[in-house]
């Protein structure tokens, strides 16, 4: 992608991508609002985690999402000539995105990884988006390449790990601050370690506003029926890979469905664990999630 440095933004970059003028840029600056830092010539430069947290708080669109009309309502929020406001011509690819973070997390540059989520998300790409064009579709490279002996389990783990802690950085940039809204639990079940997922669902939540609570890896269904008991919230998200004792998970299933229809909460179910008809009569649900795309959708219908 190339478009902007790996980890930082300028002044005019940021006012491109924004639609405001690099006086507006400036000023937040100064005023500590947007934070940045100085080249040695003097020059601001801003972190791509700290824009993204402050495009989220402010609420901001980017210029690529922008329509016909952006350049003359950005002259007229800042003062300038509609000419002078130029609109970036990038926008995001998601197939040449996957193929440069899933180069990065083979390698263990996470920095990268994360610049590349980053700046795809400010060029106009959804979460949902990333998550199912770009991370997923990288991690099931990586265990493609696994399961063909192509790829050793420490380099396996390297991935997911560095994955990971990009997806945690982009969480912190999209995270919408103020008060909570309804909360939801999300979690792998019994016997599955593999969290990513997890953690993107919690993701998408936590920037539509949600008050989210992730237990984790290696949540038996006996234990989580209790905890929605004692904390009931309005959603749970679960997700499996594999189903190694279905007739033992489904009586436990059983119990934690109980629960949570008790208090009101809806059901989510996500991964290869929960796939096929056999396994979906023993784990009732509102939704199997598919996709990020179809989380995204079903929870923009709870509001």
């Amino acid at each position: 992608m190339n478009r902007f440095p790996a980890k930082f933004l300028t002044t005019r970059q940021l006012a491109r991508l924004w639609l405001v003028s690099e006086a507006t840029i400036k000023r937040w600056a100064d005023t500590g609002q947007l934070a940045s830092s100085r080249t040695v010539g003097g020059h601001r430069r801003f972190s791509l985690s700290e824009v993204m947290r402050f495009q989220a708080e402010r609420g901001l669109g980017v210029s690529t999402a922008a329509g016909a009309g952006a350049p003359a309502a950005a002259a007229r929020r800042t003062g300038a000539a509609a000419s002078d406001v130029s609109l970036p011509a990038t926008t995001f690819d998601p197939g040449e995105t996957a193929e440069q973070f899933f180069e990065a997390v083979s390698r263990g540059r996470a920095a990268e990884a994360t610049a590349l989520l980053l700046e795809a998300h400010m060029l106009g790409a959804t979460l949902e988006g990333l998550f199912d064009s770009v991370v997923a579709a990288s991690m099931r490279r990586v265990g493609d390449r696994w399961h063909a002996d192509e790829m050793s389990v420490a380099e396996e783990h390297l991935a997911t790990s560095t994955a990971t802690r990009a997806v945690e950085s982009l969480a912190a940039s999209v995270r919408r601050p103020g008060a909570p809204g309804a909360s939801a639990v999300c979690c792998a079940a019994e016997e599955e370690m593999h969290t990513l997922g997890v953690l993107c669902a919690q993701t998408l939540l936590e920037a539509a506003g949600w008050e989210v609570r992730n237990l984790g890896g290696h949540t038996p269904f006996f234990a989580l029926a209790e905890y929605v008991s004692k904390y009931p919230p309005a959603l749970v998200c679960v997700s499996s890979t594999m189903q190694r004792e279905p007739e033992h998970n489904a009586r436990d299933y059983a119990e934690f469905e109980a629960a949570a229809r008790a208090c009101g909460a809806r059901i989510v179910l996500g991964g290869e664990g929960f796939r096929g008809e056999a396994a979906r009569r023993k784990f009732p649900a509102d939704l199997y999630a598919e996709s990020f795309g179809e989380l995204a959708e079903f929870v923009s219908g709870l509001g």
